[in-house]
């Protein structure tokens, strides 16, 4: 029976949660593949315009010394400043049946909390956990953090 795994973490940001999630969301000045061209190469709408809950996108990253490839689909909910993204191609998907990372912000006061989960079925148990995805993503949100405070 296949067991589906999780994994997250939080991470306290001192700039407004509203912000950060305007960011990823798509709706501020500066995408997070401008703020960190480093770690996210090409960005490409496959389905919608990032602006509504299903767009798809393809994504090109460098993780570790590596550069991937995934697409996914991606679900909003504003009012809690909830993104979804469950990926149904890739390279992630070389160890994994099924992969979703889910990014909530939260605010406190004028800064805010952020704590992104993975849910993750691995194609078998010699499948590595996820642990090089947590690290990309917490090297991307200390940069859109820096970059946020300097604005």
């Amino acid at each position: 029976m296949a067991r589906i795994s999780t994994l997250a973490f939080e991470i306290g940001i001192k700039t407004s949660a509203e912000s950060f999630y305007n960011t990823f969301r798509g709706k501020a000045q500066t995408t997070v593949s401008e703020v960190a061209p480093d770690h996210l190469h090409k960005v490409e709408f496959h389905e919608g315009d990032g602006e509504a809950s299903g767009s798809v996108k393809q994504v090109t990253f460098k993780v570790g010394d590596t550069v991937e490839t995934l697409k996914k689909k991606i679900h909003f909910d504003d009012e809690k400043k909830i993104i979804t993204y469950i990926v149904f191609e890739g390279d992630v998907l070389k160890h994994y049946n099924s992969y979703k990372v889910t990014l909530q912000v939260t605010p406190k006061g004028a800064v805010g909390l952020v704590r992104w989960s993975w849910e993750y079925e691995k194609l078998n148990d010699e499948a590595p956990e996820p642990t090089k995805y947590l690290e990309f993503l917490v090297n991307v949100t200390k940069k859109i953090e820096a970059h946020l405070i300097k604005a």
